[in-house]
């Protein structure tokens, strides 16, 4: 029969192995908790990236039409420049073509600053997109380490829970 001393030195080692028990088994839990979180966070990357992506297509159409846009203006410029010289009985020289020349290159300067600037907002949504990916990626991560926590506490406290009821039955035995 073991001593008082000696219950108590197993009670007390039971009591904490039983507790430790409990408390992986809760925090098995918790972190099966927090990895459901990391994905549902995953999941809002990643609309996000497809958001930003679909942002991208649309600079690109819009810059496109812009360009159109562009185009026709610059083209009805110079052509109502060629009319009024024409209607004016001037021959297409000189001053005349100086104007039409000056109307052609700001016109094309003007179409290209809306391309580069198309390019810049089409980039910086790619880049958005990329951005969110690597989020969803890492919170995904975070997820499966998560998961390996929850499997590592209930093992942990299946552990314990085992080594409490052996010093219990010690106690008894």
């Amino acid at each position: 029969m073991p001593s008082i001393k000696d219950a108590f030195s197993f009670g007390n080692t039971a009591f904490s192995d039983l507790s430790g028990a409990v408390g992986d088994l809760f925090a098995s839990e918790g972190h099966k908790a927090k990895a459901e979180g990391d994905r549902l966070e995953a999941s809002n990357y990643d609309l996000a990236s497809s958001l930003a992506l679909q942002n991208e297509k649309f600079t690109e159409t819009s810059t496109t039409i812009k360009q159109a846009q562009l185009d026709r203006q610059i083209y009805q410029t110079i052509g109502g420049q060629q009319a009024d010289v024409a209607g004016a009985g001037f021959a297409a020289s000189g001053s005349a073509l100086d104007v039409m020349r000056d109307s052609a290159s700001q016109g094309a300067l003007t179409k290209a600053v809306a391309g580069q600037q198309g390019l810049i907002t089409e980039a910086g949504y790619k880049e958005q997109a990329q951005s969110y990916t690597t989020m969803a990626n890492a919170a995904r991560l975070a997820a499966n380490a998560e998961d390996e926590a929850a499997t590592g506490s209930l093992i942990t406290g299946g552990i314990k829970g085992v080594a409490a009821a052996v010093n219990i039955a010690a106690l008894f035995a």
